[in-house]
């Protein structure tokens, strides 16, 4: 009981700490920090991505005269400015879809004691916005995906365990990928490009390589273990590579 208690514990952990790492370090984690005017705070934190048709950008301060705009680029307009609205020590501008486009770059000026200050000091954000993403199908996703790691994660240290149930564990990690990858994801990825109610998008654009690879690995495992009645180590071995793909994808 406590063995199995820990290789539970350790999934999990693992599960958080890769997922962790995964949205540090992607393309769409936001920008925040903190600078200070005359000694008072100016926080800020500016996305790179929105799911739905409006995007609202804050900035909190405690400095009373801040102002500021946000300068953004896109296909459907240049050099476009909006003006930072204020509401007690927030400010604010909203951004939307049906005017700067789906794709756009963006700066951040904020203006106080004569001075200017950009954010980011060099360059743009580039932005976009996606579909917006029911909440039941969101929470489809994110039970089916986390699930699969976790399971994922668990048949592979089920290696380590004294009285092994692999070929469980197998079918059971096989049937939530496979189900995720052929009903959960590509309804996710349906909203998400917003193909639903308008257009019929390519089979290709419906299921993502990675999550093919990995179901995959996992159906022809799951096959081989059970005719040849091996499972060390090529289990574990197979739950190192599908981490791998799930990380750096």
């Amino acid at each position: 009981m406590k063995e199995t208690v820990i290789l539970w514990l350790s999934s999990l952990v693992i599960v958080f700490l890769l997922s962790y790492f995964k949205s540090v370090f992607g393309e769409y984690y936001p920008i925040t920090g903190t600078f200070s005017i005359e000694g008072q705070k100016i926080t800020y934190k500016v996305d790179k991505v929105e799911y739905g048709n409006t995007y609202k950008l804050l900035v909190r301060s405690d400095y009373e005269n801040l102002d500021g705009e946000v300068v953004i680029t896109s296909d459907a307009k240049r050099d476009y400015r909006i003006k930072l609205n204020k509401a007690d020590k927030i400010l604010f501008a909203e951004i939307n879809k049906k005017v700067v486009g789906n794709n756009f770059s963006y700066s951040l000026s904020l203006t106080g004691n004569n001075k200017v200050y950009r954010i980011p000091k060099d360059g743009e954000i580039n932005f976009t916005f996606f579909g917006k993403i029911p909440k039941m199908v969101e929470w489809l996703y994110l039970i089916f995906l986390y699930s699969g790691l976790v399971l994922m994660i668990r048949t592979g240290l089920e290696h380590f365990k004294t009285n092994r149930r692999t070929k469980n564990f197998l079918v059971l990690t096989s049937i939530v990928w496979l189900t995720f990858l052929m009903m959960i994801n590509p309804l996710y990825l349906s909203y998400k490009y917003e193909y639903i109610n308008k257009s019929i998008p390519p089979i290709q654009n419906l299921f993502q390589i990675n999550f093919l690879i990995i179901t995959t690995m996992w159906l022809a495992v799951t096959v081989f273990v059970f005719l040849k009645k091996k499972d060390k180590p090529v289990v574990l071995l197979m739950s190192i590579i599908s981490l791998l793909i799930y990380l750096f994808s």
